[in-house]
């Protein structure tokens, strides 16, 4: 191949971005070095570290190759390497490429020329448009995402949001890189909160019971608050009369036993499971209104009720049974009690940390979590298509949600009506991975779950399961005051207590946020105020490492400036605001750029190759399943669109037609990607505030 032709074939290639593009030059250039050489090394192993120049005297981009000297590698100088690739890159004469240069100790240098390789990087982004950033990586893989996951007892509260907008961020950051994903809810609807509520609600039918501020639900109070005010009252109740527990004992066992059972209905008549039925119903509305408020919404109701009624996890239990996972003591506190023993190197014994979580069924043959867990999520993966469980459930639809998305849900006993339509079961769960967002706390009862899968000999669908695990939301000292809590220990942060009441609601998050949009703001429109709080929140939920305890403070959400989903909005519809001011001056941006600018201002370069790095960035923030790392990117392009517009004179006002051109691409480039970043972080993108 003669040099022109090879230099003719790179400067051809369609690479993703510049990284892309310049790695496959380093790798040519080593290819010609290793056969001049006469080295016998595959080239592909040679680790290519392109990042930005340490000094701008280096050039834009450099590799490191001191790794490459190694004896087992290349045994040769570093330097010597270095500058044989950049004699072999000169030659090349392309016109990407305004200077190769080697330094010391060994690295190889890349300065570009900065108008041509501009253009390239706007043209790409232009001509994909919406699919700016989108890969097909994921093709042909489906992903269950399960989040929110808010028991059906009471009203959400922001430590809920966290779960919900890291599981809504994930799913959409899959679906960018091709994965076919569906997001499923699921409702604890048969767990010790909902019977709880149902307690709290049979102690006033019976005048055992009275609430702080009235037994009967305030004016305009929705029904997920009084349920939430029922809850706290039981609370106090049991640790007043004791006794009561043993009601919840059996209202828990007649909500999993169903209706239908001898043991569903109290002396006086009532039904618990219908009861507790007709609570769950209402309450998950009011959390998908809630969630809809953030532009959340999904794709599946999973309810534990369908589980436990349709057999699945009496199956799941005889399974585990029969194959020897599981063991019964007969003495000490766990007599009676169905355990998996698990972890070689831990006690065993009941008073284990972790012994709790791995009871499968307590002594009353009520099923723990763990255990509805296990059948859940072999589920997911369609391995309960398996004659040995043989259980299958009826999926209808729930509804229409606020972005026009159908809702599916699976078939509960409370759902008595026909439905108009029918899903194919087929349709639902059958994933090739399942990422399940939990809290940390729920880490070590994951770790049985996916054990257990691996145990029943299910390897591939064991090692498939993710625990997206994250800290939890606790109150600052400072709104934790405004709680009514005790903060003279002078602590950073106090946990919240949905039991005691001590929490902030989801809605009251959001109205408050909206409030303070237009506290700053008087005159914005209502939907733009519900838009701004709404990314004010969800940025906020997911801008922190996964690792990091949120201490939440009503302040720091709501500030309308600096690291916030506001400055992305503000940023967004400025540079909307300028194309209009473009068009409303009577300019039309060129359709292509047929003249460039001799140079760029150092804002331009910096702000164009933050966009070049989007699919990248998009695609290892989706690979490592951090939204914090596509948060930060968000911030980090606006803080660059905002350097680029206070350092450069008003477009409108430009004289230099080149230059004036070329800039009006820069915003029209950054209003897409802006675009395509907000929307994959769940925003709406606001052209106008």
């Amino acid at each position: 191949m003669t040099t022109s032709t090879e230099a003719q074939e790179t400067a051809e290639a369609a690479p993703r971005d510049l990284h892309e593009y310049l790695s496959a030059l380093v790798r040519k250039a080593a290819r010609s070095y290793l056969a001049r050489e006469q080295i016998d090394y595959p080239v592909e192993e040679l680790p290519i570290d392109l990042g930005f120049s340490a000094q701008a005297s280096f050039g834009d981009y450099s590799v490191p190759l001191m790794s490459w000297a190694a004896k087992n590698r290349l045994g040769r100088p570093p330097l010597v390497i270095a500058e044989a690739l950049a004699d072999y890159l000169r030659s090349l004469n392309l016109a990407t490429l305004q200077e190769v240069t080697a330094t010391r100790p060994g690295y190889l240098n890349f300065r570009l020329n900065r108008p041509l390789v501009s253009r390239d990087i706007m043209v790409r982004v232009l001509e994909a448009g919406p699919d700016f950033g989108q890969s097909e990586t994921g093709v042909g893989t489906k992903v269950v995402v399960e989040h929110t996951n808010i028991n059906s007892n009471k009203a959400a509260h922001v430590g809920h949001l966290r779960n919900s907008c890291l599981g809504d961020t994930l799913a959409r950051m899959l679906r960018t890189q091709g994965y076919q994903v569906e997001a499923q809810n699921y409702i604890d609807d048969t767990g010790v909160q909902v019977a709880d509520v149902v307690v709290g609600f049979a102690l006033l039918k019976e005048g055992r019971l009275h609430l702080p501020d009235g037994d009967e639900p305030l004016p305009g109070e929705p029904f997920d608050y009084y349920c939430s005010r029922v809850y706290v009252a039981v609370g106090k109740a049991y640790d007043e009369q004791p006794e009561l527990l043993e009601r919840r004992r059996a209202v828990l066992q007649a909500i999993e036993r169903g209706s239908e059972a001898a043991t569903g209905q109290s002396e006086e008549g009532t039904d618990y499971a219908a009861l507790a039925a007709d609570l769950s119903q209402r309450i998950v509305q009011a959390h998908l209104k809630t969630m809809s408020r953030l532009n959340i919404s999904y794709d599946l109701l999973t309810w534990e009720s369908a589980i436990l009624h349709s057999g699945l996890w009496k199956k799941t239990f005889e399974v585990l049974k029969n194959r020897g996972l599981l063991r019964r003591p007969e003495s000490g506190k766990l007599a009676g009690c169905w355990i998996l023993p698990f972890g070689e190197n831990e006690s065993q014994d009941e008073e284990s940390e972790h012994t709790l979580d791995k009871v499968l069924v307590k002594s009353d043959g009520t099923a723990t979590y763990t255990a509805k867990d296990i059948a859940y999520q072999l589920w997911k993966f369609g391995l309960t298509d398996d004659p040995a469980f043989d259980v299958h459930f009826t999926f209808v639809p729930w509804g229409r949600q606020h972005d026009g998305r159908l809702l599916w849900t699976m078939r509960t006993p409370a759902l008595r009506e026909e439905a108009s339509s029918e899903g194919d079961p087929l349709r639902f769960g059958h994933a090739q991975r399942v990422i399940n967002v939990i809290d940390v706390r729920q880490s070590y009862a994951q770790q049985v779950v996916y054990e257990s899968l691996r145990r029943l000999g299910y390897e591939e669908q064991a090692k498939n399961s993710t625990h997206l695990a994250y800290e939890i939301v606790t109150l600052s000292a400072a709104t934790a005051a405004s709680l009514g809590i005790d903060t003279s220990d002078g602590r950073e942060f106090y946990p919240m207590s949905g039991r005691k009441g001590l929490e902030i609601k989801a809605d009251d998050l959001i109205n408050a946020a909206i409030a303070r949009m237009k506290e700053v703001k008087p005159d914005l429109p209502d939907e733009t105020a519900a838009i701004l709080g709404a990314s004010a929140i969800r940025y906020f939920m997911i801008r922190f490492s996964l690792q990091q305890v949120i201490a939440l403070d009503m302040e720091e959400v709501l500030r309308p400036t600096g690291d916030t989903g506001v400055y992305l909005q503000y940023a967004y519809a400025r540079a909307n605001s300028i194309l209009r001011r473009l068009q409303e001056s009577g300019y039309e941006v060129a359709e292509q750029l047929e003249e460039l600018p001799s140079a760029l201002e150092q804002s331009e370069w910096e702000l164009l190759r933050h966009i070049d790095a989007y699919p990248r960035r998009l695609a290892e923030a989706t690979s490592h399943l951090a939204p914090n790392l596509l948060a930060a990117y968000a911030y980090d392009l606006a803080a660059h669109f905002s350097d680029f517009y206070e350092h450069t004179p008003p477009i409108v006002k430009e004289e230099d037609q080149r230059v004036k051109a070329f800039r009006a691409w820069i915003v029209r480039t950054t209003a897409q990607v802006m675009n395509n970043v907000l929307r994959t972080l769940g925003f709406i993108p606001l052209e106008r505030v």
